[in-house]
């Protein structure tokens, strides 16, 4: 893909590690996703890692559901 911009690479295409950090991939029930801790036992769907559409349609598993977990992210 070619783009043409005036905006500065750095800006396009930033490496914010502190976003990177914040964030795990984990599976619940066979759905891979990227969570985001929020609290000790608690954590926000960021997005759904899945291939299959099915786990799109299911509203369990949209991006912003809280979910609780017995362990520690790292």
């Amino acid at each position: 893909m070619i783009m043409y911009t005036i905006v500065p690479q750095e800006l396009l295409f930033q490496a914010d590690e502190s976003v990177s950090n914040s964030h795990s991939a984990i599976e619940l029930n066979g759905v891979p996703m990227l969570v985001q801790q929020t609290g000790d036992q608690s954590c926000e769907i960021v997005r759904l890692l899945s291939s299959n559409p099915q786990h799109y349609l299911d509203s369990q598993y949209a991006p912003g559901q809280k979910i609780n977990i017995s362990y520690r992210l790292s």
